[in-house]
């Protein structure tokens, strides 16, 4: 293509990606350069078109003006972080494109269309919305390509102008990008030249031809992400960027090669060989020059890096290097001999040392870009030991907490439990080091959601045996298995964003029983449904509030949070699709119901931490504990079912039913023979309470994956994109049922327990029980067991990430997998820090109205 009247226009998916400007392998650490993506400083594509007086005009996503600030002539930048806007981004570039391509002020055209990423996040793949806006890109495109055939003739505004359309990623079924799958990292390149490309092209690029419904053969190539700036530089006669060590792609090169503007003879024969033999010598010439800039680079990095390549594949790809420019300077000594530009002989002998030499350039690029993809990841082995080591030893002093912890409990009188307890903490630590174990394989992490389903429904079999033995709490005990076979139907069933985020949201497939869409009726359920869990669960709060004792403060919670239901209830039906009321919703608004629910969920928590800092110490510490956990369990729960969806009651019902029939079992455990009701230290309870937040992670359709982030949520009540606040909303639906709600309610778990009416009656009994109880041993030993089995968890995922940094799937499974643990780890001990100090900050450290003697002779009575 000549330098002069070269023209390009890119029509670019959802993430700017590093690797496209710069040719070099973006880091798993890139990934964080999709919000707030900082401005790029090395090396790049639109940097050397600017140093080049290349006018670049850019119009659409916003997120190119972050990463080049200062590069563009002109810029239609629109704001591109409200997922739910489908349309502002791409009618600003409809708006700019078709007249920027009358003018003549550009050489580069760059125009970023939005829509069909945002319409995959909400409503997935296979929806109406996606066929809208698809065909919304086929009318532009059609205009486009009218527009450049028309101006395509010699001495026309777009003669040498080269068309792209593509996407930087591609999308799952259920709309989301960031794995590793096929669906995910492979996306279509349409590229058009109204000039005649060649006969044939020189090899080296993945070729596969089949034939289409109408029997014509069809051929479809493959390009590397790594080639696009090299042979984009290569196209537009500008330096390629330093550290690109992509490869000219033959393809891409051959639609826009200027010696095609000279007439052809003929489609096939040797009357085309002088313009191939032309056209190859040029790509010859472009291979050389982008052979030298990756070897440049090569030693550059080599002698820099502290690490470097290794020694045996520096001088392999060194070696190929100088076999290439020593037969490179061969051939052109034989063309400068030989007095002519293309050497004597017949075309067929020119046309073989041509490839022969493109061939050598291409082994040498091809042989350094495996390279830097299988060495080019650092690992600090000496840092990965130390952390590793540092893990294990805040293992050893958290099981020795919890050993000394237990001790003291003992140690404090005979209303603790301690039958079996070690053959129960070997259970327990046995069933998790086995979940720990599947780490080892990316088939286990993959259905790690099944994993846990199936860990947590084999403690629930054991748990029913128990309780047939003991025959009590059969109910509960049969019901926790079969809530179990149900979440794991949902699982399987999978519940995805476009499910959840839409009036298509089913929750059991109507389809396969024959009930299709096209029954109107059984589009109801689902909304039905949602509403009639939604009622249960403020009917299951208002009785139990009512079992305790009168409070104005815990009744004003219990009042606003059940008035926070209804607006929750009141959002989803002005959102239905299946209702449809836009009165409605241009009235009181999509976004204003959610931001009322979050507001009111702050002003609670403001309000009982104020109360917190106010209340005077109580004697009763179990009730008073017991009213702490619900109203904050309460206070959490609208906001996260509002961001869980119509979901979000379902999944808050299973929850509070499975930790209603855990709780249950641990009383049936904590009975003796006597009657007597003890308090427990029973690990295994708490390693199902542990299974069961993990379960309602995969239960809400997040998996450990960088496109198991369900976006959508962040923008709940919003429009308009804030890092901060959209950060906050993503983590509350990531993490609110799998983190947030268990470790906030996990006092349950000992606040049934204690007893209320103990063998001892009297006021000696009931000051011991007053004075043991506000010492919170109990309920601090049952906090250190649920940190320590996640952090068990956490070291067994580092363990297996180490074993694994070689692996071909460690950034696509290992490593996602290793940071969510990593960030729920941190989740774990800042939610318990938190709880404790909620919880214990005002419990009673002694009891002034009674002596140590009575507390002994209270012990020493009991024991009789």
């Amino acid at each position: 293509m000549d330098d002069d009247g070269a023209r390009q226009m890119v029509w670019k998916g959802r993430v700017v990606k590093l690797g496209l400007t710069t040719g070099g392998l973006p880091t798993f650490i890139d990934i964080g350069n999709s919000f707030g993506a900082p401005a790029i400083v090395e090396d790049n594509l639109i940097y050397q078109l600017v140093q080049n007086k290349k006018r670049v005009i850019m119009m659409g996503d916003d997120t190119w003006m972050q990463l080049f600030p200062d590069h563009f002539e002109k810029s239609f930048p629109f704001p591109s972080f409200n997922v739910k806007d489908l349309d502002t981004v791409d009618d600003g570039c409809v708006q700019h494109l078709l007249p920027s391509l009358y003018e003549d002020n550009w050489e580069v055209l760059i125009a970023h269309f939005l829509g069909v990423d945002h319409v995959g996040h909400i409503f997935g793949v296979e929806s109406f919305q996606m066929i809208e806006k698809l065909e919304q890109y086929n009318a532009i495109l059609e205009k486009v390509v009218e527009v450049l055939k028309n101006q395509s003739g010699p001495g026309g505004l777009h003669e040498n102008t080269l068309l792209l359309v593509m996407g930087d990623h591609g999308q799952t079924l259920n709309g989301d990008h960031g794995g590793g799958t096929a669906e995910e990292v492979e996306t279509v390149l349409f590229a058009m030249s109204l000039k005649t490309p060649p006969a044939s092209i020189p090899s080296g690029s993945e070729t596969s031809c089949k034939s289409d419904t109408d029997g014509k053969m069809i051929c479809f190539s493959s390009i590397h992400q790594l080639d696009f700036a090299a042979t984009v530089a290569a196209l537009l006669g500008v330096p390629f960027p330093f550290g690109s060590i992509g490869r000219v792609n033959p393809l891409l090169y051959a639609l826009s090669a200027a010696s095609w503007n000279q007439p052809r003879s003929g489609a096939e024969g040797q009357k085309n060989w002088p313009y191939l033999e032309e056209w190859m010598q040029n790509y010859a010439n472009a291979l050389c020059i982008n052979s030298w800039q990756v070897k440049r680079y090569v030693d550059v990095y080599s002698a820099s890096s502290v690490i470097g390549f290794p020694y045996e594949d520096l001088v392999h790809v060194t070696n190929l290097y100088a076999k290439a420019q020593d037969n490179w300077l061969r051939l052109l000594k034989k063309m400068h001999s030989s007095g002519r530009k293309i050497p004597s002989g017949s075309g067929g002998t020119s046309l073989n040392d041509l490839q022969e030499q493109i061939d050598a350039y291409s082994d040498f690029l091809a042989s350094v870009a495996h390279l830097a993809r299988s060495k080019w990841t650092e690992f600090d082995l000496i840092m990965m030991g130390l952390g590793l080591g540092t893990l294990l030893l805040s293992l050893l002093f958290h099981i020795l907490a919890v050993r000394r912890t237990n001790e003291l409990c003992k140690a404090s009188c005979h209303f603790y439990n301690n039958d079996k307890s070690t053959l129960r903490f070997i259970s327990a630590l046995l069933v998790v080091a086995v979940r720990g174990c599947s780490f080892l394989s990316n088939s286990y992490i993959l259905e790690e959601g099944k994993v846990t389903n199936f860990l947590f429904g084999t403690i629930a079999i054991l748990n029913l045996q128990y309780s047939i033995s003991k025959k009590e709490a059969i109910i509960q005990a049969v019901t926790l298995p079969l809530l179990n076979v149900i979440l794991r139907c949902v699982i399987e069933v999978d519940l995805s964003k476009q499910e959840l985020y839409s009036g298509r949201f089913s929750i059991f497939p109507f389809t396969m029983l024959g009930l299709g869409e096209g029954q109107y009726v059984w589009m109801f359920i689902p909304e039905i449904l949602s509403v009639l869990a939604l009622i249960m669960v403020a009917y299951m709060l208002y009785k139990i509030t009512t079992r305790t004792r009168k409070s104005f403060l815990k009744q004003s919670v219990v009042a606003v949070t059940i008035l926070s239901y209804v607006l929750v209830a009141v959002h989803w039906t002005i959102e239905s699709e299946v209702l449809a009321i836009p009165v409605m919703q241009e009235s009181v608004g999509r976004n204003l119901l959610p931001q009322i629910v979050y507001t009111i969920g702050f002003g609670l928590l403001l309000s009982l931490t104020s109360a917190q800092l106010l209340e005077k110490k109580t004697p009763n510490y179990r009730e008073s504990t017991f009213i702490k956990t619900l109203e904050l369990v309460s206070i959490w729960s609208p906001t996260i079912m509002i961001l869980l969806g119509r979901q979000g009651p379902l999944i808050v019902l299973a929850c509070m039913v499975a930790a209603y029939c855990i709780i249950h079992i641990v009383n049936l455990e904590s009975k003796a023979k006597d009657g007597i009701v003890r308090i427990t230290y029973d690990p295994l309870p708490v390693t199902q309470w542990n299974f069961l937040a993990v379960c309602l992670f995969f239960y809400t359709g997040h998996w450990c994956a960088f496109d198991g982030l369900r976006y959508s949520a962040a923008f709940v009540g919003f429009d308009e994109f804030n890092l901060i606040r959209q950060a906050i909303l993503l983590g509350i639906d990531t993490f609110g049922v799998s983190h947030i709600l268990p470790i906030f309610a996990l006092p349950f778990l000992v606040v049934f327990q204690y007893p209320k009416y103990p063998k001892v009656i009297g006021f000696l009994a009931a000051a011991f029980v007053s004075h043991f109880c506000s010492n919170s041993m109990f309920f601090t030993v049952v906090f250190l067991i649920y940190g320590l089995i996640t952090a068990i968890t956490t070291t067994f995922t580092f363990i297996c990430v180490t074993i694994h940094k070689r692996h071909l799937m460690v950034w696509g499974l290992f490593a996602p997998k290793f940071v969510f643990d990593v960030v729920g780890l941190i989740l774990t001990d800042i939610l318990i820090c938190l709880s404790s100090l909620y919880y214990f900050s005002q419990a009673e450290n002694g009891n002034n109205q009674i002596s140590d003697r009575w507390r002994v002779n209270h012990c020493e009575q009991s024991k009789m």
